[in-house]
């Protein structure tokens, strides 16, 4: 199965019917493995404004649809690693919804209010508090609080610091500061401040890479370069390359590519908030096949940042995916996927040689759009006589780290066991639990007419090995 994240302004578009076209492939749940985040969560919490009989209604039609598309499939972050797993969108969002009041009010005393009075570690508490409390800053915070211009900028960034420079006037400064940006319009002076280095969106052009304008600008005003990290941490709160990835998108959109709308009217929010999970929906969407979205503005970052970050997610717009479809994903039966493989096998397009040591070639490989057999998407065609295969197909990931699902395995080998039936092993469909992360897998191998199909996990690598009948080996 071809893993497939959508964006939630596509799937709000399918269920209101937006995207005929789309929602008709992609309910192919044979063939295409649909999965949800957390972020779809944020923009459902986002959205809902009171709690009247008609919005709960909504807010739970769009829960429903959620299960609908991805059987609750989720890809979550625990702060540690990403997991891909079942969750109920009900479940995620009443977590959510019970923790939004832990972020209102971000400040050094709100910190300690979980410890009672009558605890009998309140005292201890509350003494560790006031130490905190009363640790002064580091003096370059003095010093640039006397600067008129570093001034300025402090205090659009960290409201009320210069009244307190204490660890407890920055904790409160910095509540100010996340609730500006995330409730605010506080995002907009911020990215104002960035761009003074002489960027903004007019600078950017199709023709060229958006960091590399970024870079040219610092360079010609003879200062370091901005760097994301510096104010969002790579190494907390999710893996380090699933914050590399919102760190390079915010890059990107504070210095004004295809910068977000920043707004807050009684009719509408626009806030960093929407920025930050837009930058998520781009991070989960990364361990997937595809990543469709409708968002112009997060359509053309997230291309920017995974050609960075060398991810080859394909990011398409929903009649992008269509034509993507129409032109490589089609086929549907079993001969349809053999057919397309051995026509690809002949083709000698795009192919890079494999050699050993000694520079003689051992094997042809190049990596395709079509996803044979709903998975495989690497085509190696060995030359050495040492290897009998006449083909050899494998998946090559998105990115570096491997999130192959159980189901994407178990979608798979049903095309090969409603076509050959049972192997010679006496096995047929996947059996739950049968694939261990740690070891190899002897999957299935079939005798056919013209040779023999065999599918296998080997070193962490699912492969398909097809003998034909002149070279079958024993």
């Amino acid at each position: 199965m071809i893993k497939v994240y959508l964006d939630w302004n596509v799937m709000s578009g399918m269920k209101n019917n937006y995207f005929p076209d789309l929602t008709d492939i992609i309910s192919n749940k044979e063939k295409f493995l649909l999965v949800y985040s957390t972020s779809h969560i944020g923009d459902i919490f986002a959205s809902i404004k009171n709690d009247s009989e008609q919005e709960q209604k909504l807010v739970q039609e769009d829960l429903e649809y959620i299960t609908s598309l991805t059987q609750n499939l989720c890809l979550a972050n625990d702060s540690k690693k990403v997991t891909l797993g079942i969750y109920d969108p009900g479940e995620l969002l009443d977590d959510r919804i019970s923790e939004a009041p832990l972020f209102r009010n971000l400040c050094l005393d709100s910190l300690f209010d979980s410890i009672e009075s009558d605890n009998p570690m309140y005292g201890l508490v509350n003494s560790m508090k006031n130490m905190i409390a009363a640790i002064p800053l580091d003096n370059a915070f003095k010093e640039a609080f006397q600067n008129p211009e570093s001034a300025q900028m402090l205090e659009t960034m960290f409201p009320g610091l210069k009244d307190d420079l204490t660890m407890k006037g920055f904790f409160k400064s910095f509540g100010h500061m996340l609730h500006n940006m995330n409730e605010g319009e506080g995002y907009k002076d911020i990215r104002s401040i960035v761009q003074q280095v002489g960027i903004s969106n007019g600078h950017f052009s199709q023709d060229k890479n958006p960091f590399d304008v970024i870079e040219n600008a610092y360079k010609k005003n003879g200062i370091e370069n901005f760097d994301a990290g510096q104010y969002f941490d790579n190494t907390k709160n999710a893996p380090e390359w699933f914050n590399d990835i919102i760190n390079e998108y915010v890059n990107l959109d504070m210095h004004g590519f295809k910068a977000d709308k920043v707004k807050v009217t009684d009719k509408e929010k626009n806030t960093f908030k929407n920025t930050t999970e837009d930058a998520s929906h781009s991070a989960f969407a990364s361990r997937c096949e595809f990543y469709i979205t409708n968002d112009d503005r997060n359509y053309h970052k997230t291309r920017a940042v995974f050609q960075k970050l060398d991810i080859n997610t394909i990011v398409l717009k929903p009649n992008e995916f269509v034509q993507y479809y129409n032109a490589f994903l089609h086929p549907n039966t079993f001969d349809e996927h053999f057919d397309t493989t051995i026509k690809e096998c002949q083709s000698t397009n795009n192919y890079q040689e494999q050699k050993y040591s000694n520079g003689e070639i051992f094997g042809l490989v190049k990596y395709t759009n079509e996803y044979f057999f709903n998975f495989f998407n690497k085509l190696f065609v060995p030359t050495s006589k040492a290897n009998d295969a006449l083909f050899i197909l494998s998946k090559a990931s998105p990115a570096k780290i491997h999130y192959i699902h159980y189901r994407e395995i178990e979608g798979m080998l049903k095309l090969f066991v409603d076509k050959f039936g049972v192997d010679i092993n006496g096995k047929s469909y996947y059996e739950a639990g049968e694939v261990n992360n740690e070891e190899d897998w002897l999957g299935r191998t079939w005798e056919i007419a013209n040779g023999s199909i065999s599918i296998r996990r080997f070193n962490g690598w699912f492969q398909m090995y097809f003998f034909p009948t002149e070279k079958k080996t024993d």
